[in-house]
């Protein structure tokens, strides 16, 4: 499918996409299914329209786009967010006939704006108190951040045997200003499926002082058919399994279990 011209689009939204072709270019272009590969989150037809589409994708297609292509999610989330501002509002075609005051862009932005912020403090009022615990918290700690350093062990793609267990170990810095105390891995994809490699829920990790490293360890068995590709995520979290650093990647590791 051709892509559309740039005047088709939204100036904001052809530069947004423009960013973001460029950001794959410097991962050196793969191809949107080895994108979609990666992220194992999206199709690639869902990534294709990330940078070829009409519209504005959702953040969490934008985040997988930008994690396939190692971007930093911080960044694209604020340029994100400004693009999804600037495009909210409908736009006035410059041939329209003039509209009454009270219809006028100038008045009923910050109206639209009012209504909607009224209608939002409406529906937290009326939610049920499940419901407003329910909202994804926001990170926990300001100036907390992370970096992976290293597979110590069992490399990505290690082919291991039926059955056979191992011990998977990561290497990862603290790179933020806050100690990190009484955390943990969990795994993302609970419950764990029939076919899947088995490992603890939760594994500790030992508290680390900012800028410091550490070595996260865990037992791992593999399913005892074959063949299964294994690859199993993990999110930082605390003793209440609430998440830290929401922005990052899961850190991973992957198996091919062949007989």
């Amino acid at each position: 499918m051709p892509r559309l011209q740039a005047e088709e689009r939204a100036p904001e939204l052809e530069s947004f996409m423009a960013g973001l072709r460029e950001l794959r270019k410097r991962a050196g272009e793969p191809s949107f299914r080895k994108m979609a590969a990666k992220s194992g989150a999206v199709s690639h037809a869902t990534l294709h329209l990330t940078v070829t589409g009409r519209r504005l994708q959702p953040w969490e297609t934008v985040r997988e786009f930008v994690r396939a292509c190692d971007g930093d999610e911080e960044e694209w989330h604020a340029r994100w967010q400004g693009v999804h501002l600037a495009l909210s509002g409908e736009r006035t075609p410059a041939s329209a006939a003039p509209v009454a005051w009270w219809r006028s862009k100038r008045v009923a932005v910050p109206l639209v704006a009012v209504l909607v912020a009224a209608v939002a403090v409406a529906v937290v009022v009326l939610l049920p108190r499940e419901q407003q615990a329910a909202a994804p918290p926001g990170p926990p700690y300001p100036g907390d951040s992370s970096r992976f350093v290293a597979d110590v062990t069992i490399p990505d793609d290690t082919v291991v045997k039926p059955g056979e267990q191992f011990v998977k170990v990561w290497e990862i810095q603290n790179t933020g200003t806050v100690e990190w105390r009484n955390r943990f891995l969990r795994r993302t994809d609970l419950p764990v499926a029939p076919n899947a490699c088995r490992t603890p829920e939760r594994i500790p990790i030992n508290d680390t002082a900012p800028q410091q490293h550490v070595q996260i360890t865990v037992t791992v068995s593999a399913p005892p058919t074959a063949p299964v590709d294994c690859r199993v995520y993990w999110k930082m979290v605390d003793d209440q399994d609430r998440e830290f650093l929401p922005g990052r990647r899961p850190i991973y590791f992957s198996v091919l279990v062949r007989p």
